[in-house]
């Protein structure tokens, strides 16, 4: 068996989504919410919440758009094996669509620095070419890579986050 590290990274988001009501909803465009009019308290108040980060429904990964994101594979003496271009397309994608036809606030937090690493075993030598992204797109408004298959497999039960920072948030309401 050989041993990888398949690293992403590069621009993305963290994008935590709050289901609300028309009440809640009218109170977040009253005070101006998408135009950064509140602050965080405020809106956590809105939603009834300690602060905004707290929700069930986080996503997290580079943005879809080859530019914006870097995948490095390492083998087992951290030797670079593969590291995608600018250019790079996927053969496959899977992708979701969240939240289209429900009130939600998402609040983007734009990212930057490596979103999550894979340790694999593969039997035989690692082929980019079998690597399909997982693609996650919020409410017609956000689309990140939150995952990847290899051969078809989910990679998820190998999958470890990575250091990444905080560049500004973005708030959206649907």
């Amino acid at each position: 068996m050989k041993k990888y590290k398949i690293i992403v990274g590069g621009r993305g988001a963290e994008c935590y989504v709050h289901r609300i009501d028309t009440e809640k909803k009218m109170k977040l465009t009253e005070g101006k919410v998408e135009q950064e009019k509140m602050d965080f308290e405020q809106i956590a108040e809105v939603l009834g919440v300690d602060f905004v980060t707290d929700c069930e429904d986080v996503f997290l990964g580079p943005y879809s758009n080859s530019e914006l994101y870097q995948i490095t594979v390492l083998d087992e003496n951290e030797n670079t094996v593969w590291q995608s271009e600018n250019d790079h397309e996927f053969n496959d994608y899977q992708s979701e669509y969240k939240f289209e036809n429900e009130q939600v606030l998402v609040i983007e937090d734009y990212s930057k620095g490596v979103f999550y690493e894979y340790d694999i075993e593969l039997e035989q030598k690692f082929d980019p070419t079998k690597l399909t992204a997982i693609t996650t797109e919020i409410i017609e408004r956000v689309e990140i890579i939150t995952g990847l298959l290899y051969e078809e497999c989910d990679l998820s039960s190998f999958k470890d986050y990575g250091d990444y920072w905080s560049k500004g948030l973005t708030y959206y309401l649907n």
